[in-house]
């Protein structure tokens, strides 16, 4: 006997090339990764149902989420490009005053 591996070896071998790279590469796919179970765990707070809705919406649901992350970033890091902007006019001032 050959086991569930040497049924999925002959399987890939009867599909199309293209087909049978991605069957053994989602096979060969480590479900336990940290990254995985990370980007699992973040997917969960905001995919709640498994409708053919909510799948056809995933991608911009995700990319939604993306922008209003990126967004909140941009808004918390403000304060300190303006402080930067202060600091880079106060260190041409003293360069300006030592050319003097």
């Amino acid at each position: 006997r050959r086991g569930a591996a040497g049924k999925r070896g002959r399987m890939a071998a009867a599909l199309a090339p293209g087909v049978s790279r991605k069957l053994k590469k989602v096979l060969e796919t480590r479900t336990d990764s940290p990254d995985l179970l990370a980007s699992l765990g973040a997917l969960s707070t905001f995919y709640e149902h498994n409708t053919p809705q909510a799948r056809r919406n995933l991608k911009s649901s995700v990319e939604q989420r993306a922008l209003a992350i990126n967004r909140h970033f941009l808004d918390a890091s403000l304060p300190a490009q303006k402080a930067l902007v202060r600091v880079e006019g106060e260190v041409h001032a003293l360069d300006d005053s030592w050319k003097k």
